[in-house]
This record gives structure tokens, C-alpha cells and sequence, in this order.
């Protein structure tokens, strides 16, 4: 299943009193300051909902909540999609799947593209040798703070994992997103990310198998029945509460989905982190 949705929203201004005798003023933080507060005690991370499969509003509502981690990859002329993992002060890092850079050249133009449709140069600095799984990079000087605090990061939560494979009855979602011809020209910039075509839509549907192995990876991956298609390879795939419990790999013209479980992303993302402080210790 596959619907399309906008967001709307409403400023809704206040008028002042005419009179205010005492001249008092409340002023909230300026937007670099948010943006340090996140960075420092790491609040990028999703919201969490609850809601049921069959609740198409929650579905909505969940799918707005992780928008904000969606980043859409462009790699050459080969395109893919991505999930924002870890913010700091330096770079963004982005979980995709290994096969969106088969085609990657340090020679071509490699983009990511995120909700809001700022455009960062982007380069692999992770590809997992047994799991479809690679971590790419941006540099975090491309966002002023204004955008930044409206990134997300999605939860690495092994433990909701555990939650999600033994509930009785599950659902997923995964964002999808339009192509833009040009992007460095033609992608349009929204703070709340209207028209921007990233992230504009989604996919829903119910898991059939959280462990299933599928023979064209060599490994058991997580299965439902859902539309997805080419261009959503590397996205997140969120239970009905927005925890991540994948990265979309593969899909089929019969309405089915497979991914690479979250315990299988949670390997990778530590043995990267292992060979980053290797590296860093000159190991």
C-alpha cells in the first residue's frame, strides 16, 4: 500500500496588547543555541508513538516523525535513499544498503538530499563485507542552525527490536521520495520541507516473517508486504511506534519488501565504530 500526504502548516499569530505598562517581554532560545543544546546532550532522536496497523492517521503521523531522518542519495546517476544515525559538531553519518554505492566514483557528483532539500556533498566511509549495509558521510557546516534542529536521528534500539519480533501482530513503513532532475539547480529548499519532493510519501504494510531467509543475500532478513521500489533501497523501515528496525533492501512487483534486520545493522554499525578507533588510536 502506498499513499501520498502534505504537510500543512499553521502560524498562528498573537496579537500584542496595546497597553503593557510593564513593558515585559518573553524572548525563547535563538536557534544556535537549540542547535548546541542538541548536539550536546544528543537530542536528535525520533519521537516515539504508538499506534496500530490499521490506524491510517497514525500512520501519517509516524511517517512525519521520521521524516526528519530521511536523506535521499544521489550517487552518479544512480540514486538510493538513507537514514541519519549520528549527528555531531563535524558530520551527519547515514546508514544506507552497501548496493546503492555499486556505482560510486569519487570522480562523479554524489549527493544527499534531506527533507528539507539541502544538498550536501556525501562520500562512503563504511561498507559492510557480509550484510547490505554502508555508512556514508556530510559534513554538518552545510546546515545553519536554523535547519539543523530539525534533523532526526533514528534510535538504535536492540531491545525494541526484541519487542517488535515477539509482538503477535506488526506492520511497517518506509519513506519514499521523488527524483528532481538537477538537483543542484532544480531542488527546491522548504525549512518544513513542503514541495520539496523528499520524503513526500510512504509505503505500509504487514510483516509476514522478521527472520526469513532470502537466498539472493545469503542471509535471514526481515520480510512484509508492502510496495516498495527502486530508489528506496537503503531507507529506514519503522514499526508502528517509529523505532528502526532496518534497512529496506529489496522489493518485488508482488507487493513484497525484504530488509536487513536491525540486529544485523547493529554488527555493522559496531564494527565500523571498531575500525574508526582503531584508525583514530593508529592501530
Amino acid at each position: 500500500m502506498k499513499n501520498r500526504f502534505g504537510f500543512l502548516y499553521i502560524v498562528f499569530i498573537v496579537s500584542i496588547f496595546l497597553t503593557n505598562p510593564l513593558g515585559v517581554f518573553a524572548q525563547g532560545p535563538f536557534p544556535d543555541e537549540i542547535a548546541d543544546n542538541l548536539l550536546s546532550l544528543n537530542g536528535f532522536n525520533i519521537p516515539q508513538t504508538s499506534f496500530n496497523y490499521d490506524d491510517t492517521e497514525g500512520v501519517l503521523t509516524d511517517a512525519y516523525n521520521v521524516r526528519g531522518s530521511y536523506v535521499q542519495l544521489r550517487i552518479g546517476s544512480s540514486y538510493g535513499a538513507g537514514s541519519i544515525y549520528s549527528i555531531d559538531e563535524d558530520k551527519i553519518l547515514i546508514l544506507t544498503a552497501a548496493h546503492v554505492l555499486n556505482k560510486y566514483s569519487a570522480s562523479e557528483k554524489n549527493y544527499a538530499i534531506f527533507f528539507n532539500g539541502i544538498i550536501g556533498n556525501t562520500r562512503p566511509v563504511y561498507k559492510n563485507k557480509t550484510y547490505d549495509v554502508a555508512i556514508m558521510s556530510v559534513e554538518t557546516s552545510i546546515f545553519s542552525s536554523y535547519d539543523l534542529m530539525n534533523l532526526r536521528c533514528v534510535t538504535i534500539d536492540k531491545s525494541a527490536f526484541s519487542r517488535f519480533e515477539k509482538a503477535n501482530s506488526k506492520a511497517v513503513f518506509a519513506l519514499d521520495s521523488e527524483l528532481t532532475v538537477n538537483p543542484l539547480k532544480n531542488q527546491k529548499y522548504d525549512f518544513y520541507g513542503n514541495d520539496t519532493k523528499i520524503a513526500g510519501s510512504y509505503i505500509y504494510g504487514p510483516v509476514k516473517n522478521t527472520s526469513i531467509m532470502v537466498t539472493d543475500f545469503g542471509y535471514k532478513m526481515l520480510y512484509a508486504k508492502c510496495s516498495a521500489h527502486n530508489g528506496m533501497s537503503g531507507g529506514g523501515v519503522f514499526d508502528m511506534k517509529c523505532n528502526f528496525v532496518g534497512i529496506l533492501a529489496g522489493g518485488s512487483d508482488n507487493d513484497e519488501m525484504v530488509a536487513v534486520r536491525l540486529s544485523d545493522v547493529i554488527t555493522a554499525i559496531s564494527d565500523f565504530e571498531a575500525a574508526s578507533t582503531d584508525e583514530l588510536s593508529g592501530n
